[in-house]
């Protein structure tokens, strides 16, 4: 790829591990690769945690599905690592899944919760040894991750139908990308008054589009990611690269296929 003026964002929505989809993740990594952005920002849910989950399952599959450290810490540290594979910058804001873990600790006591919670805190581990690494807890003020200072990363503040518009409202005065939703959806809007375009959007999933848990409910989750170049004056843009059976093509007109 030709060298390029501007900083480059890759923004991943949420994963899920393991009910990711490989050939999407894949997908993903070869854009990342080609790409070579100079930060990734996580969107959080990237571990599903279902272990740790107050919902009840509604299947033996569910329950025999996988085990945590193996099938969900481990791969995720792997993945992580292949993001960061060219020494650039790592966010990783926390979802609600992920602070599920927080939330089964806090239920133990005072007993044995907090040092279980040490054990096998996502923070913790993702950050052991590795150089640029930002967390972003999902109980901390705002809970979100300022890629510049007019555009915002977060979890998600909203699952509605309109969730694009409810972030949209909510942010009042910046733009927005975010997860949770699984759905790709944008609102922009421009202020008369400045001549600000204010956008909300999120780039959908990378998770399965219909997993175990949903098996008998249609879903409308599309899977994708975003890219955002900032130029030197701190003006940027956004392109939202969709994902269908593995494959996707960048802004450049590169077609991608995992």
């Amino acid at each position: 790829m030709s060298r390029r003026r501007s900083r480059c964002v890759m923004v991943l929505p949420d994963l899920h591990i393991p009910h990711h989809d490989r050939a999407a993740l894949a997908c993903v990594l070869k854009a990342y690769e080609y790409l070579k952005p100079d930060e990734v920002v996580i969107l959080g849910d990237w571990l599903d945690c279902e272990q740790f989950s107050t919902h009840p399952k509604s299947s033996m599959a569910e329950v025999r599905a996988h085990r945590f450290v193996d099938d969900e810490l481990q791969p995720c540290i792997d993945t992580l690592d292949k993001l960061q594979a060219h020494g650039n910058k790592l966010v990783y804001i926390e979802g609600n899944h992920e602070q599920r873990i927080e939330r089964f600790a806090i239920s133990l006591g005072n007993g044995l919760g907090p040092e279980l919670y040490a054990l096998v805190c996502p923070r913790v581990i993702f950050s052991q040894g590795r150089k640029g690494f930002t967390w972003v807890p999902y109980k901390s003020h705002l809970a979100h991750y300022a890629i510049t200072p007019d555009l915002w990363a977060l979890h998600g503040w909203s699952f509605a139908k309109s969730a694009a518009r409810v972030h949209q409202d909510r942010a009042v005065s910046v733009s927005v990308v975010y997860g949770h939703t699984h759905r790709q959806q944008s609102e922009a809007r421009r202020d008369p008054a400045s001549g600000r375009v204010l956008k909300a959007w999120s780039p959908g999933c990378l998770c399965k589009l219909q997993p175990l848990y949903m098996q008998n409910m249609p879903t409308s989750w599309v899977q994708g990611f975003s890219i955002i170049y900032i130029g030197k004056s701190g003006r940027w843009t956004d392109y939202t690269a969709t994902i269908q059976d593995g494959e996707c093509v960048l802004p450049d007109g590169r077609q991608i296929k995992g």
